[in-house]
């Protein structure tokens, strides 16, 4: 962040919550701690001044998150989770972060009137604490508190073995939650830019 432009802090990135389904998988993370934007590079920048648009392509060389998680239901071929919630840690190699941003004016400064993003992950590693719990409790002393340690690695080598389509179901909701806090971070960040550098005007 920087104080004095009143930027906010990006890393880490706090999300309420993400839902989605993965197969007959419901999913959901909440209380989640995004970080890995700090170390961003910058791909690609273009702006089109005629089309008032501006897109960015950003590489990160890792991203991690931690939070909470609530999962049940089942995965191929007929496996049933029930229901199992605990503690989540994900992480993801090779990030490339693409923001495509409409510009418009504010008197005679510029502003972000929408953003849409996209993200590409490269090898992903997600482990769950507490699956398969029993009776409703977790067995501290087994593989990830889990009360069904055989269980737990064969899910989570399936979900990280299909990372890509894992990461296909979940994308759309967290594009949705960062692009609303990065929206508010570009804005406060060319608050002072004067219009007439990045749109064209009829």
């Amino acid at each position: 962040g920087v104080p004095e432009l009143q930027l906010p802090i990006l890393d880490p990135i706090h999300i309420e919550l993400i839902d989605f389904k993965f197969y007959n998988l419901t999913t959901e993370f909440f209380d989640v701690d995004l970080s890995g934007f700090k170390s961003f590079r910058i791909k690609d920048s273009k702006v089109d001044k005629k089309r008032r648009t501006w897109d960015i392509k950003l590489a990160l060389p890792t991203i991690n998150a931690v939070g909470m998680y609530k999962m049940f239901g089942k995965i191929p071929p007929n496996l049933d989770l029930g229901v199992s919630t605990g503690e989540e840690r994900f992480s993801a190699d090779s990030v490339i972060v693409t923001a495509k941003l409409k510009l418009g004016p504010r008197g005679k400064n510029i502003q972000v009137t929408d953003l849409q993003l996209s993200l590409e992950l490269g090898g992903i590693n997600l482990e769950l604490e507490c699956l398969f719990p029993r009776n409703g409790a977790c067995c501290p002393r087994k593989y990830l508190k889990s009360c069904n340690s055989v269980l737990t690695k064969t899910v989570l080598r399936f979900i990280n073995r299909d990372g890509n389509n894992f990461v296909k179901e979940f994308q759309p909701e967290i594009s949705a939650k960062i692009g609303v806090i990065l929206k508010d971070y570009f804005n406060k960040a060319i608050a002072s830019a004067e219009s007439r550098y990045l749109i064209e005007y009829a």
